[in-house]
């Protein structure tokens, strides 16, 4: 949940509305593994993996974090993507666009260039039906300000989404 204004929506398009500022002093907030338990499928990769090392329970094969910038790495594989929240989420989410293989988890903002976009090239998107209680490195967990939704990319990453998550629309 970064500070600041998004800028670019997929492809380079402006965004219409701010990003909510960060809880605390971190812009580092994990997602919750019940999502993880939910959506029961393993990834091939995490190209946004935070700065101290990968999440313990984000089941992913490989990640890369800021230093190693996941934009410009190799993406193979089924995709999970929780891109940082601010100005580099459009470029994240139009990276899976065109990767189209693998899972994004956005604030439900659906105002925003990028999630216009994206949303209709998307397999399936569900809005999920509860906030997520999104966790700190320090282990502080903290209900999440806003709505949340998924976008699956692909037969693999459309699979795991289903009724028992939210509102989920199939294309």
């Amino acid at each position: 949940m970064a500070a600041g204004r998004g800028t670019g929506g997929v492809g380079g398009a402006s965004v219409s509305a701010p990003y909510e500022p960060a809880v605390g002093a971190t812009h580092e907030w994990y997602t919750p593994p019940t999502l993880f338990a939910a959506l029961d499928l393993v990834f091939d990769l995490d190209p946004c993996s935070p700065m101290a090392g990968p999440v313990p329970w984000v089941p992913a094969a490989r990640f890369y974090d800021a230093a190693e910038n996941g934009l410009v790495q190799p993406w193979q594989g089924c995709v999970w993507v929780n891109p940082p929240y601010g100005p580099v989420l459009p470029r994240f989410l139009h990276r899976l666009v065109e990767h189209g293989n693998g899972l994004a988890l956005l604030p439900a903002r659906t105002e925003t260039r990028a999630f216009q976009a994206a949303a209709p090239r998307a397999t399936v998107v569900c809005f999920l039906r509860e906030r997520l209680h999104f966790i700190r490195e320090d282990g502080l967990q903290a209900r999440s300000t806003y709505p949340s939704v998924l976008l699956a990319f692909g037969d693999q990453a459309a699979a795991a989404l289903g009724e028992h998550l939210g509102w989920t629309v199939r294309q």
